[in-house]
């Protein structure tokens, strides 16, 4: 992007989504893998190289790293016991690939809003044909999106900053879950824990209970766990607390803010 482009994309009150979604996959999407990606982490791993040690709750990396976004997504698979899972953005479907190489008994799906991206998923993994779909977590909710035990995204909903989408986005990975939602985003580019909190006092979550944790990964990353039954982890009441010691942006903090200006909930319970 340009550099007025960047001046005008900063100083709008609202903003759209940070990609357009249509040429995502070649304008950004296949350089970050190679270059963030690929040049310095594993990104797709062999049968005999990942392993969850169910004693430990750690994932036992053999050849080089993982990057500690996608372990965290793993660990929580193996420790939560997940029977299905549905990735919310797959995009070229490492992550997919990796969490049936590592739990092959667990249902793996996972649902792009992009058909590029799926297009690249099928290059570089043939074999998830069937298990991937095309998938839009910001429309309504559909009948056709598969449930999960366990639903997650893994920066996805940090990019999204349309009107209300995001809201939408979160309402419907609750909805569509049976047991967990988990969050790996960027924890300053949202009201996270503020915005699911109206949301389920406003209504808009299927859940009767909603218990909202900190999950660690083994690598230093952390996630929120958004939970049916309470889990022996620490629990998240304000979005201070999933952001204690990261470096502040008030750039981010700013149009979190904006976004959850945005939203109008339904009467409290």
């Amino acid at each position: 992007m340009s550099l007025l482009g960047r001046l005008l994309y900063q100083s709008r009150k609202f903003y759209d989504d940070d990609f357009d979604w249509n040429t995502y996959t070649a304008d950004s999407y296949e350089r970050r893998i190679v270059g963030d990606i690929e040049a310095n982490f594993q990104a797709v791993a062999e049968q005999d190289q990942l392993k969850f040690n169910a004693a430990t709750g750690t994932l036992e990396v053999q050849g080089r790293d993982l990057h500690p976004n996608h372990q965290l997504v793993l660990e929580a698979i193996g420790r939560l016991q997940a029977k299905s899972v549905h990735e919310i953005g797959c995009g070229g479907g490492d992550h997919v690939a990796n969490g049936k190489t590592v739990f092959p008994d667990v249902t793996y799906t996972g649902g792009d809003r992009g058909q590029t991206q799926l297009d690249l998923a099928q290059q570089r993994h043939p074999h998830l044909a069937g298990s991937l779909m095309l998938q839009d977590i910001t429309m309504p909710l559909s009948r056709h999106w598969p449930r999960a035990e366990l639903i997650y995204s893994q920066a996805v909903l940090m990019h999204i900053h349309t009107a209300v989408s995001h809201f939408v986005g979160l309402a419907n990975m609750v909805n569509s879950s049976d047991r967990f939602v988990l969050l790996m985003e960027n924890y300053q580019c949202h009201n996270f824990i503020a915005d699911i909190q109206a949301l389920q006092k406003g209504g808009h979550f299927d859940w009767p209970e909603m218990f909202i944790h900190r999950f660690d990964g083994s690598t230093g990353a952390r996630a929120i766990l958004l939970a049916r039954d309470k889990q022996d982890l620490p629990e998240l009441t304000s979005d201070a607390q999933i952001r204690e010691g990261l470096k502040p942006s008030d750039r981010r903090l700013k149009r979190s803010n904006e976004d959850s200006a945005r939203g109008l909930f339904g009467p409290a319970g």
